[in-house]
């Protein structure tokens, strides 16, 4: 340790860098003050701390190791091992940007620079100078530029070495995520009895849930995280692949009632662990544990909860555990997105909903599960959609700022009511309730702004969504859907390829690059998708692309066939929501007044795909009859 003046200016001299001038230890002290100070280290305490600590170490001299660190500033124990707990590195990574964000805002005009160079813990100062403005002589007398035969050689060599090194300058890599950012990985399962699947996957979206609503925190949405469910993937890839600094990943063993939770918080650039804790409880504190597990990422990460600090983040909506039970398997069936999947999900949420009749979310789950049937014509629409709005109102009566009970709604105000002023309130409200969840802006953006043709925010909208949710194969395919709808075919392909390439079995992505390459006369395009789909789901249908194709052909005789034995297969298969579809492949054959005929059966059963008759590339043949005109008059188009 330094004892002398001329040591301590030494000590300063080496933490200044690139010939600054050095600023004395007073003016230092005095410039660390104001930065502890200003808002953005004001409310973070273990950030000033860590500040304070190494300026301090600095003035005096010392060197800075991780372990010191560890120790002095964080609390951990003598025997703390930084490359088994992360915590001073990461640290580090918000200190470095916390102290460029002032500086490019309150501190611009600061006289003296603290900074924490990447690479090591011993901060720098400086005392920027400003530099004296450079002369520029005038101009010499004679204009010689105007002389063609005297500028063209050397702008030409110039041009040619400027092309060479643009050629051969690497691709810009594309922006590092924000330390305030995570992702949690599906929680394993490790009981004895598989089926407790549906729990550990509960509490994976509990947590997500909670962590959405903590301020400037952005969480991967649970489609983009449940791509890696089973996967044991290393950290460090799937952070990457979901653009975050930090992964949540844990287990969950279930042994009567009694539940062993187990998580970890470990950083993205390095695998190493910012946290981690194992809870040996009952089952009746899962909802305590799972508040818990979210405060402790909270200080973690050095965040800060809005409204009350104190405030839970996890809020049991029951205090009955069975109907919690019930309702995480409803969840469960819910999320498999198949029409038999759907319906156990009603008798789940239903038998949860007896347990307890105030317990809001499984009426909101309840909702969606009739949605779902109606939207994809599994059931009629008259006789589900009115059960979805029943059940929504139920869950806002129970809890106004349930934001997935808003969702719900608002889908059945736009797709079954064609109520759009109610739809908007009801997805604005989501939106002001849970502004980082993905659902709610992909819902927004494709419920809401698409059908109306309002196609430039839809664009962003689902381009925020899949922000949060960048690995979901549904939202990358219904960005497509939008580029569809601004006849941005090019886009629009290129997002079903990258839904294709993450879940190769995703039927809805072929369909619509297909039915996109028909429409504007790729027949080898279309060929080649419908055979890729043919050869990984053999049973699913493709009539809509092959009777396209073969009227394209001038077959207008096996192209309608086709479509009446698809209407005849839908009857027997008692799909009754096939209006849509039909009038789709009439319009895409030309017959326009077989098209029409399905299309005024659609109204009639109040069909929730007819929303997007405005903007579907599908009905394009037949906007300029008078009959589609008065079609969108009455939908509110």
């Amino acid at each position: 340790m330094p004892t002398s003046a001329g040591e301590q200016d030494r000590a300063i001299a080496a933490a200044s860098h690139n010939g600054a001038a050095k600023p004395s230890p007073e003016s230092v002290r005095a410039q660390l003050d104001k930065i502890l100070g200003s808002n953005g280290f004001a409310g973070s305490e273990r950030l000033s701390r860590f500040l304070r600590f190494i300026v301090e170490q600095a003035l005096e001299g010392n060197q800075l190791k991780e372990t010191l660190l560890g120790v002095e500033v964080f609390g951990r124990k003598p025997a703390y091992d930084p490359r088994l707990d992360g915590v001073v590195r990461v640290e580090a990574v918000k200190l470095r940007s916390r102290l460029k964000e002032y500086y490019e805002t309150e501190g611009a005009g600061d006289p003296v620079r603290i900074d924490l160079p990447r690479g090591g813990y011993l901060p720098c100062f400086e005392a920027p100078h400003i530099e004296a403005p450079e002369v520029v002589p005038p101009p010499p007398r004679r204009a010689w530029w105007t002389d063609w035969r005297l500028i063209v050689p050397p702008l030409a060599l110039a041009l040619l070495i400027a092309g060479y090194m643009i050629a051969r300058r690497p691709h810009a890599r594309s922006a590092a995520p924000n330390s305030s950012s995570i992702a949690v990985l599906p929680f394993v399962n490790l009981s004895s009895d598989k089926e407790n699947e549906y729990f550990s996957d509960g509490l994976t979206d509990d947590l997500i849930d909670a962590l959405t609503k903590v301020r400037g925190l952005r969480v991967v949405a649970r489609g983009s995280a449940f791509q890696f469910k089973g996967k044991n993937p290393d950290i460090r890839v799937a952070g990457r692949q979901l653009n975050v600094a930090t992964v949540l990943e844990g287990s969950v063993q279930r042994s009567g009632d009694r539940l062993r939770i187990t998580a970890q918080l470990s950083t993205v650039a390095d695998g190493y662990h910012v946290w981690s804790e194992t809870y040996d409880r009952r089952l009746a504190d899962v909802f305590a544990v799972q508040d818990e597990i979210s405060r402790a990422i909270v200080q973690a990460l050095e965040l800060r909860v809005a409204g009350d600090p104190g405030r839970r983040l996890v809020r049991s909506s029951t205090e009955d555990l069975e109907a919690y039970n019930l309702y995480l398997q409803g969840r469960f069936h819910l999320n498999k997105w198949r029409p038999e999947a759907a319906r156990k999900g009603i008798d789940y949420f239903q038998q949860a909903i007896a347990k307890d009749p105030a317990y809001a979310p499984a009426y909101a789950g309840m909702a969606d599960c009739y949605t779902w049937l109606a939207v994809f014509g599994w059931s009629p629409a008259r006789e589900a959609m009115p059960q979805a709005r029943e059940a929504a109102k139920r869950a806002l009566q129970l809890d106004e700022t349930l934001a997935a009970a808003h969702v719900s709604l608002g889908y059945v105000k736009a797709l079954y009511d064609w109520d759009w002023p109610g739809a908007e309130r009801e997805f604005r409200r989501a939106l002001e309730l849970s502004p980082g969840d993905a659902d709610v802006h992909f819902a927004y953006s494709v419920t809401y702004l698409s059908p109306l043709g309002r196609l430039d925010e839809a664009r962003t909208e689902i381009q925020q969504a899949l922000s949060l949710d960048p690995l979901s194969p549904y939202k990358i395919t219904c960005a497509g859907m939008v580029y569809s709808y601004r006849r941005e075919y090019d886009a629009a392909v290129q997002q079903f390829k990258k839904s294709i390439e993450l879940e190769p079995t995703f039927y809805h992505a072929y369909e619509e690059m297909y039915g996109v390459e028909i429409g504007r006369g790729r027949t080898a395009e279309a060929v080649a998708a419908m055979q890729a789909m043919r050869a990984v789901l053999p049973g699913y249908d493709d009539t809509s692309g092959r009777a396209r194709l073969a009227a394209q052909q001038g077959r207008q005789a096996e192209a309608h066939a086709l479509i009446e034995n698809w209407i005849e297969q839908c009857a027997r298969g008692h799909r009754p929501g096939k209006s849509c579809y039909a009038a789709q492949m009439y319009a895409g054959i030309g017959d326009k007044d077989q098209a029409f005929r399905w299309l005024g059966k659609a109204y009639e059963e109040r069909n929730p795909l007819l929303a997007y008759a405005k903007v579907m590339a599908q009905y394009d043949s037949l906007r300029s009859d008078p009959r589609f005109g008065e079609l969108l008059h009455r939908l509110g188009l």
